[in-house]
C-alpha cells in the first residue's frame, strides 16, 4: 500500500474507533503529504519512462528519456528529453511542473501548471490542478499531464501567451518563443 493510502486507512480507523485524528501540524501534515507524493510520482515515472525508452531504443534512441531525483532544499524530479526538461519541483505547499529548452546556450523556461496540496477537514490531503481545479494523485498527473512530454517533448506544453489563459495546451500547440 501507498503511505498516503496507509495515512487515509488509519485516520478512518481513528474516526471508527472513537479517537482524535492524527495531531499533526497543518504544515507538518503538507511536508509529509508532499514527500509521499513525490515519492509515488517518482516511482510511476520510473516504470513509464523504463518501459517507453525499451519501446523507442531500436528505432529512435535519441527519443529516450532520463529521470533524475532532485533533493533539498526543493524537492521533486526531472525528466530530460536531448535538450528538454520537464521539472516537478517542490515550492512551499505546490508543486510546479515548468518546462525547461535549451535553445543556442540560452534556456526558455515556460511554466506549464501548479499542483497544491490541500489539507481537508479530516486532515487528509487533496492535489488540485491550478490550471483546471481538478483533483489529482501521482497516476493522474503522469498519465494526464506529464506522459505528453515522453511522446512530444517540451512541444507539447507550448501554448500562446494569451492573458489569463491557464489551460493546458494540447499536444498539438505551436512554439512560440
Amino acid at each position: 500500500m501507498k503511505h498516503s493510502e496507509i495515512l487515509w486507512i488509519q485516520n478512518m480507523a481513528r474516526l471508527a474507533c472513537g479517537q482524535p485524528l492524527q495531531s499533526l501540524q497543518p504544515t507538518e501534515t503538507l511536508n509529509q503529504a508532499i514527500g509521499f507524493f513525490i515519492e509515488e510520482l517518482t516511482a510511476i515515472l520510473h516504470g513509464h519512462v523504463t518501459y517507453f525508452n525499451d519501446l523507442v531504443m531500436q528505432e529512435r534512441p535519441e527519443l529516450a528519456v532520463r529521470i533524475f531525483r532532485l533533493g533539498v532544499p526543493r524537492s521533486g524530479l526531472m525528466l530530460l528529453r536531448g535538450k528538454e526538461k520537464l521539472i516537478v519541483q517542490n515550492e512551499g505547499f505546490r508543486l510546479r511542473v515548468r518546462i525547461v529548452q535549451i535553445q543556442a546556450s540560452q534556456e526558455q523556461n515556460v511554466d506549464a501548471f501548479d499542483v497544491d496540496a490541500v489539507i481537508n477537514a479530516d486532515n487528509t490531503v487533496s492535489w488540485i490542478a491550478s490550471h483546471d481545479r481538478q483533483r489529482i494523485n501521482p497516476l493522474l498527473l503522469v498519465q494526464e499531464y506529464l506522459g505528453r512530454f515522453m511522446g512530444h517533448g517540451a512541444q507539447a506544453f507550448m501554448r500562446v501567451k494569451a492573458p489569463a489563459n491557464r489551460n493546458i495546451p494540447s499536444h498539438s500547440a505551436e512554439i512560440h518563443p
